[in-house]
């Protein structure tokens, strides 16, 4: 415990930063600071670093809200503290207890954790931690991705789907048209069907794609010169994950399914394909339709929670040493 020390991150560290995320086991393009700082008008950031004898080891991607609690960052889809490669779980759960004395003793008395989901990583051994720094589960969201190298085809419904679109004469590209998809399908498909915007608005979209060129790419499929459906895939290392998809009106000659089948098979080979979360109202409620969508494409279903901890309960963490 000794020779950790906890740093706020600054702008000139952002080199330093971007260079530990490239390496993480839990690898994604959402923890890069281009990615995290596009709406930093937004959130006041608070991301930690954790260092051994001068060395980075940790981060966390956070911000601080009104009321003084500081948040894995509220702009990501999930976070925590995420260390560096092979790190054994007694330097884990020593950085822990770091990272909440530190908060603890700059008078932040709570720490709000948007966990990583399974699919991202091998070790998990931080729900262990969670318990014994006796942090709330606060919120559980039902998640759903494809294992690496598990698809094949789809199930009964949805292949009828395919087999109805080869007819059609669809062809897949992949598309710097993000204004086409965003105003002419998936902005109209989410006000009519949930009432919503996208997360991201179209310039935001598009000044991330130019940030990350290779990681971040819109598939339409097209009949003719006409984008017919959308999806929005970002490229983490080990993970592709599926941030937005939509059809137009006519997607019941299945469009939109010829598209998906596609894009999972290309990377399914290499990578596990997310689909993400089919929760609603804070965790309270199940979009089943659109889980049992995910599942035709033979997605598994798994868990992302969401903790509330303590920061004084880092000597509940200490005291575990043995």
């Amino acid at each position: 415990m000794e020779d950790l020390r906890v740093g706020r991150y600054n702008e000139s560290s952002k080199t330093a930063w971007d260079d530990f995320v490239s390496r993480l086991e839990a690898h994604s393009i959402l923890f890069y600071r281009d990615f995290m700082d596009y709406h930093k008008d937004r959130f006041e950031d608070y991301s930690l670093m954790v260092f051994q004898r001068k060395k980075l080891i940790a981060i966390l991607p956070a911000n601080i809200d009104k009321e003084g609690i500081v948040h894995s960052h509220q702009g990501l889809s999930y976070g925590g503290l995420l260390f560096k490669p092979n790190s054994s779980f007694k330097l884990r759960l020593a950085q822990f207890a770091a990272v909440m004395r530190f908060l603890s003793s700059n008078a932040i008395k709570e720490l709000f954790l948007k966990n990583i989901p399974s699919c991202y990583r091998t070790d998990n051994s931080d729900m262990l931690v969670f318990d014994w720094a006796e942090a709330e589960l606060h919120r559980t969201d039902i998640y759903s991705y494809v294992p690496k190298g598990s698809y094949t085809v789809p199930n009964r419904n949805r292949s009828r789907q395919l087999e109805k679109a080869k007819s059609q004469g669809f062809e897949v590209r992949k598309t710097a048209s993000f204004d086409e998809f965003w105003n002419g399908i998936l902005t109209p498909n989410l006000k009519n069907r949930f009432t919503v915007n996208p997360v991201h608005t179209l310039e935001e979209i598009e000044y991330l794609s130019e940030k990350f060129e290779n990681e971040l790419l819109l598939y339409g499929v097209y009949q003719k010169d006409t984008m017919r459906a959308g999806i929005v895939l970002f490229i983490h290392r080990g993970v592709v994950h599926a941030q937005y998809s939509a059809g137009d009106e006519g997607r019941a000659d299945g469009s939109l399914d010829y598209l998906i089948d596609f894009v999972v098979k290309k990377y399914n080979t290499t990578k596990i394909f997310s689909f993400g979360t089919s929760s609603e109202s804070k965790g309270e409620l199940l979009n089943s339709g659109l889980l049992y969508w995910k599942e035709s494409f033979r997605s598994v279903n798994d868990v992302q929670q969401f903790f509330r901890i303590g920061t004084k309960n880092h000597t509940t963490l200490i005291n575990r040493f043995k």
